[in-house]
């Protein structure tokens, strides 16, 4: 655990201090911004491209629906929109669809129904209750007997605090099912890495495929703040969980590439990587902070704690673009978001 700036102290000195320093009187933005003008200190164009070997594993539309859609094992289609994804098992006894992203429309039901026209769709599984995973969910209400899958927690959640386009589920867990339909293994279990309820993992062990939405995006670093997690701690730690599993295929929910074992390797040493960067830099926490208060003649406290804060997490930006840049896409976008989400954590615990 590390020792931060004491706030007893802080407020002795202000106190103490002589009250003589004065700010300018200019307007700051108060958050990271990225202009599209070409000429502007922070434009868009100072930022890097995708790295080719990313965009060359990117699937490409292949349907009139506007859709990507693949079978990646025999019965398992993946389908993505190029920004969220789904899959869909055709097994003996009916179609079990892996959640249903409201941009996918009515788009979803029709390549179902392109790819097997005479099966039913018998159960909708999903892997937490968020609109833009599930808010295209009643497109499916018209299907008789329809069994939508959720965990238990989940499914209190949307009793609660309804989402617009999200079915209420009809089949609940606490926290594992095991379900086989047509001969299909479907193994379920619950895990708290970006929910603020339950996440679901979905594991077909004949397929060797697995799905955890929100986590990685293979070939990128992870999206703003781990992803919006809502458990950093837990997040960090569920990529054990998910290399206890045997998988080929891995569905993460966004951007257009599939992913496999080792792009949850990839990400797992990423995300360690930067709390390793963030621990490592907490030590001169309380000089930052004493320098910002010096700088400010002791009269202002918070601002002096955001400038330890800001320091902490541009050195670790820093750092860790230096080392992923050439590995992983987009990191110049989103690694200040995560030493940042790192930092509020360490602060905390």
């Amino acid at each position: 655990m590390h020792k931060f700036f004491n706030y007893t102290t802080a407020a002795s000195v202000l106190v103490l201090a002589s009250a003589t320093f004065s700010f300018a009187e200019t307007t700051y933005n108060t958050a990271n911004t990225i202009s599209l003008d070409v000429d502007h200190a922070d434009s868009f164009q100072h930022f890097a491209p995708e790295l080719p070997q990313m965009r060359a594993r990117a699937a490409t539309i292949n349907t009139e629906f506007g859709l990507h859609v693949s079978e990646i094992e025999p019965g398992l289609f993946f389908v993505t929109d190029l920004i969220y994804q789904s899959a869909f098992v055709v097994t003996d006894d009916g179609i079990v669809v892996l959640d249903a992203p409201p941009s996918f429309g009515a788009n979803l039901r029709n390549v179902i129904a392109m790819t097997a026209p005479d099966a039913e769709i018998t159960h909708l599984i999903m892997s937490h209750g968020h609109r833009d995973h599930n808010g295209g969910s009643h497109l499916f209400a018209d299907i008789p007997e329809l069994e939508i899958v959720a965990a238990a927690q989940v499914a209190e959640t949307l009793e609660e605090f309804p989402l617009e386009g999200v079915l209420a589920p009809t089949q609940i867990f606490d926290s594992t099912l095991d379900l086989t339909v047509g001969g299909i293994e479907f193994q379920l279990q619950t895990a708290n890495f970006h929910a603020e309820d339950a996440d679901v993992m979905i594991y077909l062990p004949d397929q060797k495929f697995l799905m955890a939405i929100d986590t990685v995006t293979p070939g990128e670093a992870p999206f703003m703040n781990f992803g919006a997690t809502t458990n950093v701690n837990a997040y960090f730690e569920t990529f054990a969980t998910f290399l206890e599993y045997d998988f080929d295929h891995f569905l993460s929910g966004h951007v257009s590439v599939l992913g496999n074992r080792q792009d949850v390797v990839t990400a797992r040493d990423y995300a360690f990587d930067v709390r390793n960067t963030v621990y490592g830099l907490m030590p001169g926490f309380n000089d930052r902070m004493m320098e910002g208060l010096e700088a400010v003649e002791f009269q202002n406290a918070n601002l002096a704690y955001r400038v330890a804060m800001e320091g902490i997490r541009d050195d670790c930006a820093e750092q860790i673009i230096s080392r992923w840049k050439n590995k992983l896409s987009v990191v110049d976008l989103w690694a200040d978001s995560h030493c940042e989400t790192t930092l509020v954590y360490a602060v905390m615990h």
